[in-house]
């Protein structure tokens, strides 16, 4: 059961879009359903994912995540498998010397939709099933963002095309994670460390629990949606930005919990050359709390933290 707001998107196009802003405005996170994706999608997508991560570590190891990618990606474009304690949510916050996640993760970026592309997928049927899975799921993930951004325009009086003409370019990601259960060995329970997102919008599915958001007095809580082809919505630092904080990027992590987890994570960004500036329905009573930003510069700055390359523009 879930503590966040569940928003049907077949509904009345602005209710639903006034639902959705009111969540974003309140806690930063809801769940969408109705959405016209078929459940197939999904099943394949973390069926195929699961026959990934069975492998041996080995096996796995065959096929790390590569940050350079083909042309026309940038250099931090996910590609390839990463294995538990090899990443550190909080180094995206900007946070050093804090534990690493226990997860494993296999990424791919836009170049997943066209299949001439060389990218690490394993050999032989089962890598071709696994790809042919990620790629449908991304192209699914794609059309409800652009549906979700589309509803916003309504909420914040914006021209209907203003998020389809600055995100249609853009750099996006996916990540299929699995998470263990609790072990006896492990030296804490922190399947993923507190952070925000650096995104437009994040869209997650997952098959269990361990996802939790704090609230505003401190208190973290637990998010459980009923179903895996439910969409777990939030905003990230850039639609924060975008609207002058009046829209939360919320923390969040994953405590591991009794049994192992999966879930798939789409983080949807915005066109290197646009420009981030606050909303004028956010600018009307109070200024602007920050300066007009290209979107290359600002996600270059997030990803530097990340990869601990703080001094680097």
């Amino acid at each position: 059961m879930t503590v966040i707001p569940v928003i049907g998107l077949d509904g009345d196009e602005t209710s639903v879009a006034n639902e959705i802003s009111r969540a974003c405005t309140e806690v930063g996170f809801f769940a969408v359903r109705d959405h016209g994706i078929d459940r197939k999608v999904f099943d394949d997508a973390y069926e195929e994912s699961a026959c990934f991560f069975q492998l041996t570590t080995e096996q796995k190891n065959r096929y790390p995540m590569q940050t350079l990618t083909a042309r026309g990606d940038n250099d931090y474009s996910p590609y390839g498998y990463s294995a538990l304690l090899s990443e550190n949510a909080y180094a995206y916050t900007g946070r050093q010397g804090m534990p690493a996640d226990y997860v494993e993760k296999f990424s791919v970026g836009r170049l997943v939709l066209d299949d001439a592309e060389h990218l690490p997928f394993p050999d032989g049927d089962h890598g071709a099933a696994l790809r042919l899975a990620l790629k449908a799921y991304f192209a699914a993930c794609e059309t409800v963002a652009d549906r979700i951004a589309e509803l916003l325009t309504v909420a914040l009086e914006l021209p209907r095309d203003f998020f389809a003409t600055r995100i249609n370019r853009s750099n996006d990601s996916l990540r299929s994670q699995f998470y263990p259960g609790q072990h006896e060995e492990f030296l804490n329970d922190q399947g993923m460390g507190a952070h925000t997102d650096g995104t437009f919008i994040t869209l997650l599915s997952e098959d269990g629990p361990g996802l939790q958001l704090r609230e505003l007095s401190g208190t973290w809580i637990d998010v459980d949606v009923e179903r895996r082809d439910w969409f777990v919505v939030n905003i990230g630092d850039l639609m924060a930005r975008w609207s002058n904080d009046e829209y939360i990027s919320t923390p969040h992590r994953v405590r591991l919990a009794d049994r192992p987890r999966q879930s798939i994570v789409f983080f949807k960004l915005a066109n290197d050359d646009t420009i981030i500036e606050c909303f004028p329905k956010f600018t009307r009573e109070r200024p602007a709390k920050y300066e007009a930003i290209r979107y290359e510069a600002f996600s270059l700055q997030k990803m530097n933290a990340l990869f601990g390359r703080e001094g680097e523009s």
